[in-house]
């Protein structure tokens, strides 16, 4: 994790065996990535990956050599809700292992976090002037569990 006023990258290498019983497991949580940006490497073949969509669970289709890209918690911020997070989660599947590589970017951990300034600007989109969705906050300390 970064050090004092730095950011930081670190990577989540996650592997899913097969589930026999997959209606008794949940393989991991929903969730919204509380960082910056996520890439995710995610399984060219075995899908487990689902997005919330209009209130209703999607499935993320493998592709072949693609890279998902989640914008997380302090991007949403920083756009003033502009660009959302992405609530998601990993089903467990009977049929073949899944695996994914996840790699975040964060803001340092003393970064504050608010909307941006020139996004708020009447002038950017020639509307009235935007108020901040959000508060301002000092970013906190995650713990990533694996």
């Amino acid at each position: 994790m970064g050090v004092d006023n730095t950011a930081f990258f670190g990577t989540k290498v996650s592997h899913y065996p097969p589930c026999p019983h997959p209606e008794k497991v949940n393989a991991l949580r929903a969730h919204t990535d509380a960082g910056g940006v996520v890439l995710l490497f995610q399984d060219d073949e075995v899908k487990g990956l689902q997005m919330l969509k209009d209130r209703v669970w999607t499935d993320v289709q493998p592709l072949k050599n693609a890279i998902v890209i989640n914008t997380g918690d302090q991007i949403e911020v920083l756009s003033n809700g502009k660009y959302k997070n992405i609530l998601h989660r990993v089903v467990p599947q009977t049929d073949g292992q899944r695996r994914s590589i996840a790699s975040f970017y964060n803001p340092s951990l003393k970064a504050t976090i608010q909307p941006a300034p020139q996004l708020l600007d009447a002038e950017v989109e020639n509307k009235v002037r935007d108020v901040p969705k959000y508060p301002i906050c000092v970013r906190r300390l995650y713990v990533y569990l694996h």
